[in-house]
């Protein structure tokens, strides 16, 4: 499921919001093998940021999880 979000190249908002909620739920099953596409990814900027904002928003994430991954957040 990672590497397929990775590749996916859409124009689209809702492909684009489609991938960042399916990236916010490995997250929470998966954080290191999630954290490790973050923070490698090919994702485009929007998409990118948008996945670690829905991360951020999860209650199920620490505290400290979420100021690391606004860290990686991209300009």
């Amino acid at each position: 499921i990672l590497s397929r979000c990775n590749e996916i190249r859409h124009e689209g908002y809702y492909t684009k919001m489609g991938v960042a909620w399916t990236i916010q739920v490995c997250y929470v099953k998966f954080p290191e093998k999630t954290r490790s596409l973050i923070e490698n990814s090919a994702m485009d900027d929007f998409t990118h940021n948008k996945a670690i904002q829905k991360i951020r928003e999860s209650y199920r994430v620490s505290p400290e999880e979420k100021a690391y991954l606004n860290s990686l957040k991209r300009k």
